[in-house]
C-alpha cells in the first residue's frame, strides 16, 4: 500500500467536502469598487512641509504614507498601527488641515504622554490640506535606493 495514495485520497475528500471557493460578498465588492472609484476620481495632491522639506501628499492619505512615498525617513516601529508612537510629529502650521484625531490615536498619544493638540501620529493623521510638520524622532538622510 502506497502512503501517497492515502494522502491523495484524503486531499480529494477534503476538496470535495469544502466545495467551490466562495466568492467575495457582493457588498464587499461594491465597497471596494466605490473606494477604487473615489481614489481614482480624486488624484489631488497636497503640498506639505516635512522637517523643512517640501513633499506632496495624497489628499486623504497619511503623513507617514507621504513621507515614505517621497523617500523621507521617519521612524515607525509598529508598522503604522498606532501602538509605538515613534512616528509622532509636531504640527507647526496647518493643524486644521488634518483630519480629526481618532480614538485610537488619542489613546496612543495619551499613553506616551504627548497631550498637546499639535502632536499627531504620522501613521494616523490624514492630510486634507497644506500642513507643516516636524518629526519628534527624526532619522537622518533619505531612504537609500
Amino acid at each position: 500500500m502506497n502512503p501517497h495514495d492515502d494522502d491523495n485520497a484524503i486531499a480529494a475528500r477534503l476538496r470535495e467536502a469544502a466545495g467551490p471557493a466562495p466568492m467575495p460578498d457582493a457588498a464587499l465588492r461594491a465597497r471596494f469598487a466605490a473606494r477604487l472609484r473615489d481614489v481614482t476620481a480624486h488624484p489631488e495632491t497636497v503640498p506639505i512641509q516635512f522637517d523643512g522639506r517640501k513633499i506632496e501628499a495624497r489628499r486623504g492619505g497619511t503623513l507617514l504614507g507621504a513621507a515614505l512615498k517621497s523617500r523621507t525617513r521617519l521612524m515607525h516601529l509598529c508598522g503604522a498601527r498606532a501602538l509605538c508612537a515613534t512616528c509622532r510629529v509636531k504640527v507647526t502650521a496647518g493643524e486644521e488641515n488634518l483630519a480629526p484625531m481618532s480614538l485610537k490615536e488619542r489613546l496612543s498619544l495619551r499613553y506616551h504622554l504627548s497631550f498637546g493638540s499639535r502632536t499627531r501620529l504620522a501613521c494616523q493623521a490624514r492630510v486634507q490640506g497644506p500642513v507643516e510638520v516636524e518629526s519628534v524622532f527624526p532619522l537622518c538622510g533619505d531612504v537609500p535606493d
